[in-house]
């Protein structure tokens, strides 16, 4: 979140893209002083007590009851890494953890100097309602929130959770799947512009039925042989045990071992910038069509259906509740049903 820096700070970024922090009087005259580093976060409070200090302004004594206080001594201090966090938070898996430090950073620009006792129902709708058009990123803030407030009871910032009153708003069907003869153009395309790395994470994410973080991380002592696939999924930690489909193992077998990872960047090392690469080689159709790369976990969830796997056997493969897998059936389910009608109405007509 950009945040308007005080007088006579400006921000300097270096060649790998860190932004450092600098008070200079008097910038660009002839009375310039010496330049000042300040910490490097213009969020915490320690970035504005060290301004305060060297600018000899009167410092505010810190409210050890304010929400910027709760979710420093919850999910740890911004501005030194997140030092010394809670046990509830270390818990969080490293995918929610990494979601939720832009929620609280949202939380805190909002809220940062209120009393946590002072937040009623009202203020965290309001919050909800702020980021509506966005209701997935309402809804995960929301949680975020919620989390947080009820650690603090306990600790008697508060007596009770505002958040427990105030529900969801309501999303869509989420990310569209990827119709086959979308997946086969993308193939197509993408082995014409040599760039079969692509397809390789795409025929990865389809054939395992798991998250683009978790098929980033995949190794290739994770195969045993050629029948399965071993995955421990980040955001939920659960260990799975994948068959290894005949198609993708035909993939596998051109992915040339030049890394622990199964997909890595043109450099042969961790794909850290895949999404970089993705946005730049999106295939013509997919990009036309608004797909996502996350559908491509919809799409196997889709396809084992079609083909007949029970709910149960769906989730075993792809990690997801039985709740989210009977969800995306009631939608295969009616494509069946309204098929199998229409057939029997033609039949009847003769």
């Amino acid at each position: 979140m950009r945040v308007k820096l005080p007088p006579h700070v400006h921000q300097v970024r270096n060649s790998t893209g860190r932004v450092y922090y600098y008070l200079t009087l008097h910038r660009g005259t002839s009375r310039q002083a010496e330049r000042i580093r300040l910490p490097d976060d213009p969020r915490a409070p320690e970035f504005w007590a060290e301004y305060a200090r060297l600018m000899g302004l009167p410092q505010k004594p810190e409210n050890k009851k304010s929400v910027r206080a709760l979710d420093t001594a919850w999910g740890g201090d911004p501005a030194n890494g997140y030092a010394n966090a809670s046990p509830e938070w270390n818990a969080l898996s490293d995918a929610t953890k990494t979601d939720w430090k832009r929620y609280r950073a949202r939380i805190v620009e909002a809220w940062g100097d209120l009393e946590v006792a002072g937040i009623e129902p009202i203020h965290v709708l309001a919050l909800r309602d702020k980021w509506a058009d966005k209701p997935a990123t309402a809804n995960n803030m929301l949680r975020c929130l919620s989390s947080m407030l009820s650690w603090s009871v306990p600790r008697q910032y508060r007596n009770d959770n505002p958040c427990r009153e105030i529900k969801p708003l309501k999303q869509g069907e989420g990310y569209a799947p990827w119709p086959w003869a979308v997946i086969e153009a993308a193939e197509r395309e993408l082995k014409h512009k040599g760039r079969e790395d692509l397809w390789w994470a795409i025929a990865l994410a389809l054939y395992s039925g798991q998250r683009l973080s978790d098929c980033l991380e995949m190794k290739w002592s994770a195969l045993n042989g050629d029948r399965l696939i071993h995955v421990k999924q980040g955001k939920t930690g659960r260990e799975l045990y994948i068959p290894i489909h005949r198609d993708l193992r035909m993939v596998l077998d051109t992915i040339p071992r030049r890394s622990v990872n199964i997909l890595t960047s043109t450099k042969g090392k961790p794909w850290k910038a895949f999404q970089a690469s993705w946005r730049k080689n999106k295939p013509s159709l997919v990009k036309r069509l608004d797909l996502v790369f996350h559908g491509l976990r919809k799409s196997a969830v889709v396809l084992l259906l079609e083909a007949g796997a029970t709910e149960a056997e769906t989730a075993a493969v792809t990690g997801q509740t039985l709740a989210m897998v009977a969800h995306y059936a009631k939608q295969v389910n009616q494509r069946k049903l309204a098929a199998n009608a229409i057939l029997k109405w033609e039949q009847a007509d003769g």
